[in-house]
């Protein structure tokens, strides 16, 4: 006989359209009053029939359970931990006596989602605290469209695509962003000074301890500003974030404090490169001199290897794990041969005005001074389309450019700034797990 099935022949009715639900429990709580009576609900997370104890929990808290009372002897028997049951009773004594007692929902398997409300308390804090430091500052909420009528021409990065059909039964490939990047810069054009967005970001073949393919990203625009300024406000930004969520001036990652006091390390690429591998990216224009100097120092060389796969291997094999854990690090300056959108350091045209945030070992965020050279954003484009079209399977695209996003280049887009941040790896920080998928509000895949 099934659970249900007993409870049904015990003349127990689960499952009410109602509940009568007066109070939560940190209400209950706070009423202030002994023997005020109240109605509370919620999961029942501990159950003593020896004691006449237990513990219900809603959104607000915990509440401690007195069930000694004569007339809840039978219906004891009848509920076990796990079970949602409503209690009508009063708060006296740092406990709740239960007068009576009323099953809402048997609870019959373990919990499918483990912790999902932990991780969606953590965001909701985090989303909150985001929202109001920059409310506070003057910038301004924006929310721009998911689709995009070409994919993402960083090489580095996978586009998911999608099918349109419309009315009459035409079809036309559409693709997930990678980011609000496109969109944003329009808005620039369009004469949103200072604007951020809290959103998806898409990314396929992205599934590792740090890395989801849907996941949740901040970004967001300075104009007449740049990367130096975005470094200034990303300092502030995460100090005021760890100041909400109880972790003011530094804060504990697997076991390393990190001093989160500004301002925070700057490190040029080129200089790491050449301390930990002693590679000089300078010397390093072509693929056929990098994969050399790669070769003679051990490093593993692909047959199908591009310029990038060489950088970013070697990167992640001896420069990023070398980065120090105890403090936030802005690695700037990367090689231009990289980021398609980021403007090139005026004395030094193989570098550009980018940087990423490393914490506690995480890449957090990646920023620009922001390319508003329609000429020189094109000729980009043009060269990362030639990766794309070479490329087989789902990354092989040999359409065209964001021509939407030139256009709004040519009218004239103000010299700017702009930075994208992972929130989920932010709230691993604050939350100090390993992996990204206690974090998660569903891991479905």
């Amino acid at each position: 006989m099934s659970r249900i099935e007993r409870l049904h022949s015990q003349g127990i009715r689960p499952y009410p359209a109602r509940s009568g639900r007066t109070h939560t429990v940190r209400q209950a709580r706070e009423s202030g009053i002994a023997g005020n009576a109240t109605v509370i609900a919620g999961r029942l997370v501990r159950l003593d029939t020896r004691t006449r104890g237990g513990a219900l929990e809603d959104w607000t808290g915990t509440i401690d359970l007195v069930l000694d009372d004569p007339a809840l002897a039978g219906m004891l028997t009848r509920v076990c931990a796990g079970d949602l049951v409503e209690c009508a009773g009063t708060w006296k004594n740092d406990a709740y006596t239960v007068t009576g007692l009323k099953l809402l929902a048997p609870c019959l398997r373990g919990a499918p989602e483990p912790d999902a409300a932990g991780a969606v308390r953590i965001r909701a804090r985090l989303m909150a605290a985001t929202r109001s430091f920059f409310e506070s500052r003057g910038f301004m909420a924006v929310d721009t469209p998911t689709f995009m009528t070409v994919p993402d021409l960083t090489p580095a990065l996978s586009s998911f695509r999608t099918e349109y059909v419309d009315g009459d039964g035409g079809m036309r490939t559409l693709y997930l962003q990678t980011s609000p990047e496109h969109y944003m810069k329009r808005l620039l054009a369009a004469g949103c000074e200072r604007m951020y967005q809290i959103c998806r970001f898409y990314r396929n073949g992205e599934r590792f301890d740090t890395h989801h393919p849907e996941f949740t990203g901040l970004e967001w625009y300075e104009a007449y500003a740049d990367y130096e300024t975005v470094m200034v406000t990303t300092e502030e930004y995460v100090t005021s974030l760890a100041e909400a969520l109880g972790h003011a001036g530094e804060l504990t990652y697997r076991g390393t404090t990190i001093d989160l006091r500004p301002p925070w390390p700057r490190y040029r690429v080129r200089d790491c490169f050449l301390d930990r591998t002693g590679i000089d990216l300078d010397a390093c224009d072509d693929l056929k001199d990098f994969s050399s100097a790669a070769k003679d120092r051990g490093y593993e060389i692909r047959e199908d290897d591009d310029w990038d796969d060489l950088f970013h291997r070697v990167f992640l094999t001896a420069v990023e794990p070398a980065l120090p854990a105890d403090r936030p690090v802005f690695l700037t300056e990367y090689p231009a041969r990289l980021p398609s959108l980021a403007r090139r350091v005026p004395d030094n045209p193989r570098y550009v005005e980018r940087f990423e945030l490393y914490m506690g070992g995480l890449e957090l965020a990646n920023a620009f001074t922001e390319l508003n050279d329609p000429v020189e954003q094109r000729a980009r484009f043009e060269a990362d389309l030639e990766v794309k079209r070479t490329k087989k399977g789902p990354d092989h695209y040999d359409g065209g450019v964001d021509e939407a996003l030139l256009a709004a280049l040519e009218y004239g887009m103000p010299p700017s700034g702009g930075i994208a941040i992972g929130l989920d790896r932010l709230a691993m920080l604050f939350a100090d797990v390993e992996t990204i998928d206690p974090v998660i509000t569903f891991r479905d895949f």
